[in-house]
């Protein structure tokens, strides 16, 4: 099975679409050229970008479209007898029931879609993401990892790479 693969660019930050496919051993940034060896393909047992073996899955599910399906059911509720209401917040768990899931890497945040259902990693944890966040744990790979929680804090505090 072909699992797809989007990351940011190590060297310029933009987003990165690739495959893993057996024999995948880089991606290219469409923006700025750069290659990024992948040496982890075609698994979901690290990070094919930074190499982490923290990865948690959830569903691929477009939030602002949630949300404004929820919105506009309340809106329109008092109008309709909140038949609306419920119409809106039923489609919304019938899209959500069927969207695939997505794995994440907690320290670089790249996403592999295209994997069996229940054959990716386990949910998300917050002890976990919080030891990426406050730098008390990194990938093997850590110059790689720059859309984590660890380098959005490392730019806000203006101490970027």
């Amino acid at each position: 099975m072909t699992l797809a693969l989007s990351y940011a660019c190590p060297a310029c930050g933009k987003p990165v679409e690739a495959t893993l496919e057996p024999g995948t051993v880089s991606g290219s940034c469409p923006a700025c050229g750069a290659s990024v060896p992948l040496p982890v393909s075609g698994t979901l047992d690290a990070c094919a970008v930074c190499g982490c073996r923290d990865l948690y899955v959830q569903k691929d599910f477009n939030r602002p479209l949630g949300l404004l399906l929820a919105a506009v059911g309340l809106v329109t509720g008092p109008f309709t007898h909140w038949i609306s209401t419920v119409a809106m917040i039923g489609l919304d768990a019938v899209l959500y029931a069927v969207v695939r899931s997505v794995a994440i890497c907690y320290a670089c945040n790249a996403q592999v879609r295209g994997f069996e259902p229940g054959k990716g990693p386990g949910p998300f944890d917050i002890a976990i993401h919080d030891l990426y966040k406050f730098g008390k744990r990194f990938p093997p790979r850590r110059e790689r990892a720059v859309a984590g929680p660890l380098a959005r804090r490392l730019q806000d505090e203006g101490r970027a790479p």
